[in-house]
């Protein structure tokens, strides 16, 4: 084999590599996501609506911890093509360090307004960042991996209908309604004179 060819083979493995090491962190701090879920769902379970919104979330999280299992053994077998990630490891230990903090406070027990709250920054934080980098940076979608937000869309529609339902707390309504406005205008055309 070439020097050429041999430096392609070893920097392809050590890309595959690193890939695998950000996919187990991630299907890890997806089963915490849902963990976390699953305790707020026990801890308001007089409230059947809640409880049916995180227990249906913990499921979903679930969901995306396999899809991310079978996508790190899908690229340890050559199945799936990955390019290098950007993605520092200072990152992802970060991100877990501030999902077992919420786990340890879920656990603790957490009044309504601040379960609603993490419940809203778990989704629409960095995990979700970190699924669209998978997706980018892989071939799953040319193997059919769903990559539409209509799911997400509904999922976190659902989420804001609950918060602006529930929350005694006014500045995470403003932000909920904040940023449900955002997500909702017109994408600037470029016509407008």
């Amino acid at each position: 084999m070439s020097d050429a060819k041999s430096s392609d083979v070893s920097s392809d493995a050590t890309a595959a590599s690193s890939m695998a090491k950000i996919l187990d962190a991630h299907a890890k701090m997806e089963t915490q996501c849902g963990e976390i879920f699953v305790q707020f769902a026990a801890t308001f379970a007089e409230h059947p609506e809640l409880r049916r919104m995180w227990t249906l979330m913990a499921l979903e999280e679930g969901g995306h911890a396999a899809v991310v299992r079978a996508v790190n053994r899908g690229l340890v077998s050559g199945l799936l093509k990955a390019k290098s990630l950007l993605l520092p490891l200072e990152y992802l230990d970060s991100l877990g360090a501030q999902l077992k903090e919420y786990q340890r406070r879920a656990e603790e027990g957490v009044p309504l307004d601040l379960a609603l709250q993490i419940t809203w920054e778990l989704e629409c934080s960095e995990m979700d960042f970190m699924r669209e980098m998978l997706v980018s940076s892989s071939n799953l979608a040319a193997l059919g991996f769903p990559t539409d937000d209509e799911g997400k869309d509904e999922h976190v529609g659902r989420l804001r209908r609950l918060i602006q339902k529930y929350t005694t707390d006014e500045a995470l309504r403003r932000e909920v309604k904040f940023v449900s406005s955002e997500l909702l205008r017109p994408f600037p055309t470029g016509d407008d004179n």
